[in-house]
Order: C-alpha cells, then structure tokens, then sequence
C-alpha cells in the first residue's frame, strides 16, 4: 500500500516544477511585448524625421548645384552680393582646399647658424579640375616652392610680416606654373596650417 501511495507523488512533483517555468516564459513574453510596444511607436517618427531630413538635404543640394550654376554664369553678380552683404556665403560653400603633403622642410640660412624650415600649407582652388591639375603638376610645384622657401632666412620668416610675404610668393608661384601648364591660375589663396623654424 505504501508503494502504491508513493508511486502518484512523482507525476505531481513534476507538475509543481513545471508550472513556475511555465510562469516565468509567459512573464518574459509579456515583458518583451510590453517593451516592444513602448519602444515601437517612438522608433517610427523618428525614421519619419531622418527621410523628411534626407529629403531636406536633398533639396538643398540641388539649390546649391543651382546657384554654383548661376554663380559660373553670373560673376558679376557674386561679386555685387560680396560687396552688399559682407560675408559671401556662396564663395565659402564653393571653396575647394587642397593639402600639399607631404610638408615642405628646407634649410634657411643666417648669419650666426644653419637653420631648417618646415612649413605644411592648404591651396584654395576654385574648383575639382583645378585639384586635379594641382595634383598633376605636383612636382614641378613643390620643386619650385622648395627653391622658393630656401632662399628664405630667419630674420625675413621670423615676423608675421614676413610670414605673409612668404604666403604671397608661395601663392604667386603656384599661379605662376599652373598658368603656364593650364593657362589659368585656379588658385587664389594659400594658408601656412603649420610653420616651424628651428
């Protein structure tokens, strides 16, 4: 009798352990979907708002391919808006700058001792063709300019004077070659991003 009281206790031990799992799947379930539900409706506008931003950037590409087409037409009129307005919006949006790496490193001479020069410096171009003719002519550019910045010495690089100096000569003889090669300037400005003399 006592084995066959025992023998009935086992099925509803594994019933009594079955039902807390049962309770923790359903829990998770539920919890996953209450989640899911809060976190679904405050994911969709915001994939609302990127493609109405998509759209806006878009729209404003083609208004600024538009008015660079106008600005090749119509210098004239930049130049009046620069003269109106102050800040020339259209110029900046347009400026290409084109790093001349690796950095120019040259002896200077003095009086008193050797010296080296390491200047890195940015060309604004007017546009991508001027780029490529920037990188085309790269030797002969650089080849130039590093007989340009040897000649310098101390005492005509060590003031911002002659800093600015350098900057115009620098500028002159890149208008110089590419002129020469492609028979227009293309570049109206150089900028010294890093000036070292030791």
């Amino acid at each position: 009798m006592s084995a066959a009281a025992e023998a009935p206790k086992a099925p509803s031990s594994k019933k009594a352990l079955l039902i807390p799992i049962i309770g923790a799947v359903v829990a998770t379930a539920a919890i996953t979907g209450g989640a899911m539900y809060f976190l679904m409706p405050s994911a969709k506008p915001a994939r609302h708002a990127k493609a109405d931003g998509d759209v806006a950037a878009a729209e404003h590409g083609a208004a600024d391919e538009a008015a660079a087409a106008a600005g090749d037409d119509g210098s004239g009129e930049e130049a009046a808006a620069e003269g109106e307005g102050g800040h020339d919006g259209k110029k900046a949006a347009s400026a290409i700058y084109y790093p001349m790496t690796p950095s120019f490193v040259v002896n200077i001479g003095d009086s008193d001792a050797s010296h080296f020069l390491q200047i890195e410096m940015q060309v604004r171009a007017k546009n991508a063709a001027v780029t490529d003719a920037l990188k085309l002519h790269d030797p002969q550019i650089r080849n130039a300019l590093l007989m340009l910045l040897g000649t310098q010495t101390v005492a005509e690089v060590n003031s911002r004077e002659g800093k600015e100096a350098l900057q115009k000569k620098v500028l002159a003889e890149i208008q110089r070659i590419l002129k020469a090669e492609t028979g227009k300037s293309g570049v109206d400005a150089v900028y010294f991003t890093s000036f070292v003399m030791q």
